[in-house]
This record gives structure tokens, sequence and C-alpha cells, in this order.
């Protein structure tokens, strides 16, 4: 299983990758008429071919696919569907589509597989960059530019920046003078994948199912964990966790606990968390 999925994401991240310098059908997304929540027809594409990707390989097996672009298909019954199933399939086809459909590399391609509630694998991958992190549930590895290597752990480093999305935060007037430096690159894909790699000390955010699912399949392997914003509790996710959306109930700090309440101190500094 582990290695037609990994080869599955190089196959459509690529294809979308060809597909980047097109004109793109731009749609809005269901309810939703935020410029951020828009969608192409690679995304449906992508979509359509997990599912036949699914049918073909793993027939045979109890599953359900969360997707993005597929989960009102569930009919608000997703944590029974999921709870009722052996394996969970969880994709986000384009991530960062709004960079994707403007010609920008901040974009990637998110698949995890969860077994009876809990991550299996995780692949997080972003063609424009030629970067490929992905977990096979006991080691971590990195293609890049023709070179694979398997992480070595911890991953700590002297990085001074924070990935929070901008919607959720006010930063305030002294935020330049802060001990990190706050940015966002409107996918969850590319912000996982520094974090992932040690690049970035944390993440701060709300995410959906299909966004973070695939780093909480690395950060059991990496060390790193999810703690919630108020109350610095680590956070066990489970599919009840989110809400019937497929999004997180509270905002959410990943990456390491000995760093949790520097982070979360420096943060609280230079912004206002709405």
């Amino acid at each position: 299983m582990f290695d037609l999925l990994k080869e599955f994401v190089l196959q459509i991240g690529k294809y979308a990758l060809e597909q980047m310098a097109q004109s793109h059908q731009i749609s809005f997304k269901e309810g939703n008429g935020a410029l951020l929540s828009i969608l192409t027809e690679v995304d449906l594409h992508n979509s359509r071919a997990f599912k036949n990707f699914v049918e073909t390989h793993f027939k045979d097996l109890n599953y359900v696919i969360i997707d993005e672009e597929s989960i009102n298909t569930l009919e608000g019954k997703l944590f029974e569907k999921i709870e009722n199933s052996d394996y969970q399939f969880i994709l986000d086809p384009i991530d960062g589509t709004l960079n994707y459909s403007s010609g920008l590399p901040f974009w990637g391609v998110l698949l995890a597989v969860f077994k009876k509630g809990q991550p299996l694998y995780g692949f997080i991958y972003a063609p424009a960059l030629d970067d490929f992190v992905y977990t096979n549930g006991k080691d971590v590895f990195r293609q890049h530019f023709l070179k694979t290597q398997k992480l070595d752990l911890p991953l700590k480093r002297q990085s001074r920046v924070i990935l929070a999305h901008p919607w959720q935060i006010k930063l305030k007037e002294n935020h330049i003078k802060g001990k990190f430096i706050v940015e966002d690159y409107f996918s969850a894909a590319i912000c996982f994948l520094y974090l992932s790699l040690g690049q970035v000390k944390a993440v701060l955010c709300s995410a959906n199912l299909w966004d973070i699912a695939p780093f909480i399949a690395l950060a059991r392997v990496l060390g790193m964990g999810l703690y919630d914003y108020t109350t610095n509790n680590p956070i066990q996710i489970t599919p009840r966790y989110f809400y019937n959306t497929g999004r997180l109930k509270n905002m959410t700090v990943m990456g390491y606990q000995d760093e949790l309440d520097e982070v979360k101190n420096t943060f609280s500094e230079i912004t206002e968390v709405s």
C-alpha cells in the first residue's frame, strides 16, 4: 500500500505541475465566496483520479475517502463513516489553490492514511519546489532534487520563523521587533513541509482534517506534537476532535513541546489571536 500511494502522489503532483501554466476554470467552493476558497479543474481531476485509484487497488478493504473536494458526499455523516471503516484515506488534491492558479510555487498535494482512526502514513508533496516529505510510520524521508534521504531526528534548528494564518491573527505594531517573525504561505502543505524539515520553529493554525492529517502522521515520528493554543495541553488527534465540517475545533500549535512556551509567549507579545 505504502509504495503504491507514494507513486500516486508523485503522479498527480506532476500532472498538476504540467497543467499549472494553463488557463484554469476557476470557481468558488459551494457556500464560500472567499477568494482563498477557489477550485480549479485540476483539483477535481486529482480528486476523481484518487477515487478511481483507491477503488482499483484497495477495493477489498473497508475504507472511506475524506477528500476536500468531495466531503459533501458524506452527507454530514463524516465521523460515523470514519468509525465504521478500517482505513481512512484523507486527501487534499491541491492545497494552496490560490497560489497554484496564480502561477506561484507554494502549493502541494496532501495525502494521509489512517487505520482505525490512527495515523499510519503521511505524504506532503510540493511539485513546483521539487520537495517531497513522507513517512511510512517508522521513518521520515525527503525526496529533493533526485536524492532521497532519511531525516535525522530531532530536527531542531535556530529558526526565527513562525507560520500562522493572517486571517486568524492581528499583528501588533511591535511585531517586527519580536524574537520570531510571523509568516504565511497560504498553503498548509508548505507550512507543514517546512515544519517537517525543521526550517520553521512552529505552525499555529486552525486547520481542516485534510490539511493536517499528513503532518499528524509525520509528527508522531518526528517527535513533534500538537497542542491546544489556550491550554497548552497536548492534543491526541482523533476524528472526533474536528467539527462535522472537518475543521479543528481550536487553534493549535504544532512543534516541539519544550519550545511551546517560548513560541507562545513571544507570539502573544506581537499578535492578537481572533
